[in-house]
């Protein structure tokens, strides 16, 4: 039978390499790059969020990168800004990330040589246009 000091030791060990590993996880914000980088990064004014944008694949993500208690939202549309053709908003808090893709089909998969604007909205916005060409 294991005395009480040698589980404690090992419960105490187990749980401080938990908190290192949920630190580490958590220490920043940014998606996994493409192979070649992103084809588009832009900052909220604030230092809120980061937007990441790769032609190939209609991939479009966000990150939370200030613990404010806001959550990032982005709009995809048409070049004029006039109208949405989708949105989505990340959770989680500082850290977290968001993405939308072509391989969800439908909205996400973006026409081939169209000017796109993204909207990014937390405690500012900001908005910047790309020409999907790739």
């Amino acid at each position: 039978m294991k005395s009480r000091r040698s589980v404690r030791a090992a419960v105490a060990l187990s749980s401080g390499a938990l908190a290192i590993l949920a630190f580490h996880g958590t220490a920043s914000a940014a998606p996994v790059p493409p192979g070649d980088g992103w084809d588009h990064t832009w900052s909220g004014a604030a230092g809120d969020f980061r937007v990441y944008v790769e032609e190939h694949g209609d991939l479009i993500s966000v990150c939370d990168t200030k613990a404010d208690g806001k959550s990032p939202t982005v709009w995809v549309g048409p070049g004029n800004g006039d109208t949405t053709r989708y949105s989505f908003r990340v959770t989680g808090g500082k850290g977290s990330c968001a993405s939308k893709s072509a391989s969800l089909g439908g909205v996400y998969d973006l026409p081939e040589g169209q000017k796109f604007t993204v909207t990014a909205c937390s405690y500012g916005c900001g908005a910047w246009p790309f020409v999907n060409d790739h």
